[in-house]
């Protein structure tokens, strides 16, 4: 029993080229050539915008807390020593 596989040549929607095997992005569903079937390679919107909203949901303090000392304190003892 032989199975035949149909391939749908497509256009690269970031270079234009025509590609028999199209990569399909998981974030906007637009087809890639292998070049450009990652995102980050392909410059992807959508991957933009979730990293962003990610980002947000992670509440990055950036001065340490009030605990800890702040990095200039930290950086200048470490060349006292």
């Amino acid at each position: 029993m032989r199975r035949e596989y149909t391939v749908k040549a497509e256009m690269c929607a970031y270079c234009g080229e025509m590609t028999d095997l199209p990569f399909e992005c998981s974030y906007c569903k637009d087809p890639f050539c292998a070049e450009h079937r990652l995102p980050e390679e392909h410059r992807c919107v959508k991957l933009t915008q979730i990293r962003s909203k990610e980002f947000g949901k992670r509440g990055v303090i950036r001065d340490g807390g009030r605990d800890r000392p702040n990095i200039l304190r930290r950086i200048w003892a470490r060349l006292r020593r």
